[in-house]
């Protein structure tokens, strides 16, 4: 569970609080402190402070559904030209702009992490365990920070998904089976895993695969500043999943119109 604000957007599993609030609680907070739940009062309880969920709103980040292959390919494009326009790197020194180039016009001189953003595309486009294990083993628990950068892939790899569907049950069943059955990851990583293997995200990542399933140019530039503006690179690299995710897409949408 996350106690906090949201600047990073509404969490599934956040409870959000007022910034006055979160001042309040950081004063009072120590680390090693315990915390309780009441559930006669629906109250949690650290020392030195009470949060009550007395008159606390409950919220869902729904998702929508990918329209058509028109609305994706135009969706794709904008996403494109946009990602042309960033010139910082993910947090596992990816540029964005210069994988795109490089794999849309079949360059096969591939850098550092680049083999395994393609492994990842080829794991993502089948059902091949071996194949999808390894692909995951080299990306989760991959970076630093709470959240390191392979897991924010591979939650914005999830997202896309959640509202397109291509990936296999074989996919999600190793995640899970990765996560919860090693430590592979952080904590903090996990727990953002195991939501989204329930497809449920965060508002950004939520306002992002929306913008781009609905096609709703209008959103598009506020939820794309959103998302690449959560964390140091989190955001950056949860673009990155996604636009993997964009790819596996419209690779399987090209082989079934040959």
């Amino acid at each position: 569970m996350f106690i906090g604000n949201n600047k990073n957007g509404l969490l599934p599993f956040g409870i959000h609080l007022r910034e006055e609030d979160i001042l309040s609680a950081v004063s009072s907070v120590n680390i090693g402190d315990s915390v309780i739940w009441n559930r006669r009062t629906d109250t949690i309880e650290i020392p030195g402070i009470t949060i009550s969920l007395e008159r606390g709103k409950s919220f869902k980040n729904e998702l929508t559904t990918l329209k058509s292959s028109k609305i994706f390919k135009d969706s794709f494009e904008r996403f494109c030209l946009q990602l042309n326009e960033i010139e910082n790197q993910t947090g596992l020194n990816i540029s964005i702009r210069e994988f795109l180039t490089k794999y849309v016009e079949g360059e096969q001189r591939w850098n550092e992490v680049e083999p395994y953003l393609i492994m990842l595309v080829e794991a993502a486009e089948s059902s091949d365990e071996i194949l999808i294990e390894k692909a995951l083993r080299y990306f989760l628990g991959r970076g630093q920070g709470l959240t390191p950068s392979g897991d924010d892939m591979i939650v914005g790899l999830l997202a896309f998904d959640a509202v397109s569907g291509f990936l296999s049950t074989c996919f999600y069943k190793k995640v899970s089976e990765l996560i919860e059955g090693e430590s592979i990851t952080t904590d903090v990583a996990r727990e953002y895993l195991r939501y989204a293997l329930k497809r449920e995200y965060s508002s950004t990542v939520s306002d992002m695969v929306n913008t781009l399933a609905s096609g709703n140019a209008s959103n598009f530039e506020k939820a794309f500043h959103d998302l690449i503006g959560v964390g140091h690179s989190s955001g950056l690299d949860t673009v990155l999943g996604i636009v993997i995710g964009m790819l596996v897409f419209r690779n399987q949408k090209i082989t079934e119109t040959n």
